[in-house]
């Protein structure tokens, strides 16, 4: 089932339908039924309402960061993307 991840300072939503929602907590997610995923998918500007999906996927699964290469290093190593210098040799690092 679908989840929507509520906006900040909101514990639970309420459909057209009657059907109400709630969250454990303030600004939690909330599972709701295919049906009404999909009518909030269709809401026009429910990303600037804070519901930003009711998408199979929750909102906030975690962003990429792309590493950072230190080249000195013999094989090239690939730190995080925090570290401005190699850990190992002490090299500057170039971003992924």
């Amino acid at each position: 089932m679908p989840k929507v991840q509520l906006p900040p300072g909101c514990r639970s939503l309420q459909m057209e339908d009657g059907r109400r929602y709630v969250a454990s907590r303030t600004g939690g997610s909330v599972t709701v039924s295919d049906s009404h995923a999909a009518a909030i998918d269709r809401m026009p500007g429910n990303g600037t309402a804070g519901l930003v999906t009711a998408g199979f996927r929750e909102f906030g699964t975690g962003a990429v960061r792309n590493g950072r290469w230190c080249r000195s290093c013999q094989p090239a190593r690939l730190w995080n993307a925090w570290n401005t210098t190699c850990v190992k040799c002490g090299a500057a690092t170039e971003p992924e």
